[in-house]
């Protein structure tokens, strides 16, 4: 038997029982689906976005560069537009774009939204990772990944706005509507940068220990919690209001992009190693319920908020996939199954 065959054999398998977390805490869990194969470069994936209202999942597939769509009314791939070394995704629902962060060419790749064709190569001043777009001045914020500055371009007309010097090595970039700021995981000093977009300059500095080697970002902005991941299996939530940590996580170690979900309130962390980390939002803080089992290499996610279904992509050694885990409601006496893991590749 091939290895597509037997992966596809043991995942159909695993779905007959469900995902489980680890710590057996009570609450939603999580069902895999049989992977989806995505034509594919060696390589890996990176950033994820679902856009809703045209329900797809957006996935950058870096070493194909392209961003991979995948039609979530029928669980397929419904294009992929070349767009250099893909990265960060940032959507612009107003004006119908994607915006594609490429770090080789340094790029920054305007993409129709309704039809999924490349509109504009934006030409940066050096390779771009993450991309944030502000909803309300209508700019675009890509972190550049090699002198710690965020370029600002106008998202209609492609203009440079400002470079902001925020520092070296930088991670994640988030916009939030509700406190009107741009957040920037920044690694080297382990800090959070805060951005004012009316001025375009740091106005704040967080610091994030006990999380290190900052990664995810992901916030809930009607309680004013920001949520900070670290590579070193901890997870910060930040008042957004005061800049102070009020209550760390235990995650699984190496994990890289992490998603909120607001009506669950369920923080997902895309772990590497072969864990997806799942954190409840509280009253009082967060609290973790406990790792799922996933393929290895499923660093990054998205979820959909209309079904809060999570997703993942990863390379196997022959292959790369997306996988749904669906939501489900626990049976009273749960047959856990854990889903199986690919050949370990450099993917």
């Amino acid at each position: 038997m091939s290895r597509v065959a037997l992966l596809m054999t043991c995942v159909a398998a695993a779905c007959l029982g469900v995902a489980y977390l680890a710590s057996g805490a009570e609450g939603p869990t999580l069902a895999p689906r049989a992977p989806i194969l995505i034509p594919r470069a060696p390589g890996y994936f990176d950033y994820m976005q679902v856009d809703d209202q045209y329900r797809r999942l957006l996935v950058a597939h870096t070493a194909s560069r392209t961003l991979d769509v995948i039609d979530l009314t029928n669980d397929s791939l419904a294009r992929q537009v070349l767009v250099g070394e893909a990265h960060g995704i940032a959507i612009d629902i107003k004006d119908g774009r994607y915006f594609v962060g490429s770090g080789r060419p340094s790029l920054v790749v305007d993409v129709q939204r309704k039809f999924m064709v490349k509109q504009n190569d934006v030409p940066m001043p050096g390779p771009i990772d993450a991309v944030a777009f502000d909803t309300k001045n209508g700019a675009v914020y890509a972190d550049r990944s090699d002198t710690g500055q965020i370029v600002v371009i106008d998202a209609k007309t492609h203009r440079m706005l400002a470079n902001i010097q925020v520092g070296d090595r930088l991670e994640y970039i988030l916009y939030d509507p509700v406190s009107d700021r741009i957040y920037q995981n920044v690694t080297a000093s382990n800090q959070v940068a805060v951005i004012d977009p009316a001025k375009n300059t740091v106005v704040a500095t967080w610091p994030a220990a006990p999380a290190q080697a900052l990664r995810g970002l992901a916030v809930d902005g009607p309680t004013h919690r920001l949520f900070v991941a670290g590579a070193n299996g901890k997870l910060d939530a930040i008042d957004t209001t005061t800049g102070a940590i009020f209550a760390t996580a235990d995650i699984a170690p190496g994990v890289d992009q992490i998603a909120f979900d607001p009506v669950l309130k369920r923080v997902y962390c895309a772990s590497g190693t072969g864990l997806l980390s799942v954190v409840a939002e509280t009253d009082s803080g967060i609290t973790p319920l406990g790792d799922i089992t996933v393929p290895r290499h499923a660093h990054t996610l998205a979820i959909d908020p209309h079904t809060h279904n999570v997703w993942i992509s990863y390379g196997s050694e022959d292959n790369d996939y997306v996988m749904k885990l669906v939501q489900v409601i626990p049976s009273p006496s749960p047959s856990p199954a854990i889903i199986p893991s690919p050949s370990p590749s450099a993917s």
